[in-house]
C-alpha cells in the first residue's frame, strides 16, 4: 500500500478555487474507478458462486437467481456509466485545461484514445475520426448507454413493455420453457424469495431499449470487457497523478 498526507490531495483551506475544482475532479475520478472495479469484481464473483448448467434449458430457482443478478449487474453498470458521463460533461473545462492535458499526455496512447472518446461521448460530440475505428464496438455501446440508459423505477411503462417482450415476443437464447410461466419464489426467509418475472421484464426492457438482443445472456461478458478499457484509462491517469505527489 502507498500513502499520502491527506492535505497533499486536498489542503485544509481553499487557496485557489480552480485548483480545488481540479483536486475534486481527480477525487471523483478515483471514486468512479472504485465503482467500476467493484462491478467487475462482483461480476467475476457471481460467475464463481453460480454454476453454469450443461445446457441453457434448465428452469430452476438457482438459474433464475443467477440470471436475475446478472441483469441486475447490468442495471447498476448502466446507471453508474450514465452518472459518470454526466460528471464528465459538467467537468469539460477541467478536462480541457492545460494542467489536465499534461497529466493525460503521459499515459499510454490507447488510454489517451479511450479517454478522448469518453469526453466526446459525454459532450455528445462527433467521434467519426478514423483513429477510433478500433473501438467501434465500445463507441456504439457507450453512446447508447449515455443517451438512453439511466434506469429509474419511474419508467414503469417501458418496464411492462419489457415484460411483454420477454414473455410474449420472446428473446433469442432464452429457452421457451423459461417464458412459459411467470415464475417466483416465496419463502419466510427473504434469501429464498425472488420474483423472477421482474428480472425477465428488466432483460426485455434492455433488449427493447437497445433495439436488438445484444444484451441477452451471452452479451454480459462482452459488456464487462468493454468496461475494462474504461477502468484502465482512468487508472492510468490516476497513477500519473499520484506519481506527481510528494513521495511519502
Amino acid at each position: 500500500m502507498r500513502k499520502s498526507i491527506p492535505t497533499d490531495l486536498a489542503p485544509e483551506h481553499v487557496v485557489d478555487p480552480n485548483d480545488d475544482k481540479y483536486r475534486a475532479f481527480l477525487l471523483t475520478l478515483a471514486m468512479i474507478f472504485n465503482d467500476f472495479k467493484g462491478l467487475v469484481i462482483l461480476n467475476d464473483t457471481i460467475k464463481g458462486v453460480y454454476r453454469t448448467p450443461p445446457t441453457n434449458t434448465e428452469v430452476s430457482g438457482h438459474m433464475g437467481e443467477k440470471e436475475g443478478i446478472a441483469v441486475q449487474m447490468l442495471k447498476i453498470l448502466f446507471a453508474t456509466l450514465h452518472e459518470a458521463f454526466e460528471f464528465l460533461e459538467k467537468s469539460k473545462e477541467i478536462c480541457e485545461s492545460d494542467k489536465f492535458k499534461l497529466l493525460l499526455q503521459d499515459t499510454s496512447n490507447q488510454n489517451q484514445l479511450v479517454w478522448e472518446m469518453l469526453i466526446k461521448i459525454a459532450n455528445n460530440e462527433e467521434i467519426g475520426d478514423h483513429r477510433f475505428a478500433e473501438y467501434l464496438e465500445l463507441r456504439d455501446f457507450l453512446v447508447k448507454a449515455r443517451n438512453n440508459v439511466g434506469f429509474h423505477y419511474q419508467t414503469h411503462k417501458q418496464f411492462i413493455e419489457g415484460y411483454r417482450r420477454f414473455f410474449i415476443s420472446g428473446i433469442s437464447n432464452v429457452p421457451p420453457q423459461a417464458r412459459q410461466f411467470a415464475y417466483w419464489s416465496i419463502s419466510s426467509e427473504f434469501t429464498n424469495s425472488r420474483y423472477y418475472y421482474a428480472d425477465a421484464a428488466l432483460q426485455g426492457y434492455y433488449v427493447n431499449l437497445f433495439g436488438d438482443e445484444k444484451l441477452a445472456r451471452e452479451r454480459t461478458e462482452k459488456v464487462f470487457e468493454l468496461l475494462n478499457l474504461i477502468v484502465y484509462a482512468i487508472h492510468d491517469i490516476l497513477r500519473k497523478y499520484h506519481s506527481s505527489l510528494p513521495n511519502r
